[in-house]
């Protein structure tokens, strides 16, 4: 089964407005509410394409009642830890004629020491079951910048491959732990990368760099020009079929559910590549945050193209 971790869940609720200014009365044509939190679209996304999906994370108060229902309806069994505080709340404004978005995050609650040896205690339990882990987004106030790290091994310990995509200081914490596969965008490589990446000579100086390091699968994501990514054989360009964008939010998570659900299938790592970015490219159709057809995928499955344009040593 895929294992998703979502350690500061949330309520998403988008607001699609038209013409959306600061300071003016907006009263959205359609509001949607989800479970949300990155790993929480990661675990969705998986479920729709047909996996067995656990989560895991926090959940507290009635916002995190109403993502374990929503949850539970979808078919993902629950692994969270109840936590007393209150779950937060997500805002997605999206101007329907720009497609710009404009979001406010709440901070969450803080997680006692209780909680958060709570949540290791679970997630150990969890490795008998799990073939894939995912870690997403940010930590919850309370956990130490290097929980994401502890996860990482106690996963690698069962041989288990993990998926990171974070930020911040939980982000640079998970990466020491050499998961098997990250996927920052350009501002976040900055966080965990000291040299240039402004040029894609410079982003491929990043990918060796990784490679190097230890991680298997080390991607950076270039929104909607693709990703490029470090496998076995060289480094490759990812390119994107063009499509008419709906909503991009949840793209990214969409994509790292593909990637779980490739390695689920054991698809070669081409393949892997494909499949992430037809679930990336799929979850822009729609309205909700993080949701894909599977036949829609498999269709872009099909146009994504993956190009090697690199080695480790010298330019190819």
């Amino acid at each position: 089964m895929i294992l998703t971790v979502t350690m500061n869940p949330a309520i998403d609720k988008i607001y699609f407005v038209d013409d959306y200014a600061l300071g003016e009365v907006h009263r959205p044509r359609e509001t949607i509410a989800s479970p949300g939190g990155k790993g929480l679209n990661v675990a969705r996304v998986s479920k729709l394409m047909g996996e067995e999906v656990w989560a895991t994370g926090p959940l507290g108060g009635g916002n995190g009642a109403f993502i374990k229902k929503g949850v539970e309806a979808l078919g993902i069994v629950d692994a969270f830890c109840d936590i007393e505080g209150e779950t937060r709340i997500c805002i997605n404004v999206t101007d329907v004629k720009s497609q710009r978005c404009t979001e406010v995050l709440e901070g969450g609650p803080v997680l006692s020491e209780d909680e958060v040896l709570k949540q290791l205690e679970t997630f150990d339990g969890l490795m008998e079951k799990a073939e894939v882990v995912t870690i997403s987004g940010s930590l919850a106030k309370g956990l130490p910048s290097d929980f994401y790290g502890r996860l990482i091994e106690k996963a690698k310990a069962h041989g288990i491959r993990v998926i990171l995509d974070s930020s911040g200081q939980a982000f640079f914490g998970g990466v020491q732990a050499k998961p098997f596969a990250i996927k920052p965008n350009e501002d976040e490589i900055k966080q965990i990368y000291s040299g240039p990446v402004q040029s894609l000579e410079d982003k491929i100086q990043a990918i060796r760099y990784f490679k190097s390091q230890g991680i298997e699968m080390p991607m950076i994501s270039l929104g909607k020009d693709g990703c490029l990514a470090g496998l076995t054989g060289g480094i490759y360009k990812v390119s994107i079929p063009p499509v008419e964008v709906v909503n991009t939010v949840g793209s990214g998570d969409s994509f790292v559910a593909g990637l779980a659900v490739g390695i689920r299938r054991g698809l070669h790592e081409e393949d892997l590549l494909k499949m992430a970015t037809a679930c990336g490219t799929a979850n822009t159709q729609f309205p909700q945050t993080g949701y894909v057809e599977e036949d829609l995928v498999m269709k872009y499955f099909d146009q994504v193209q993956v190009q090697k344009i690199a080695d480790y040593g010298v330019d190819s």
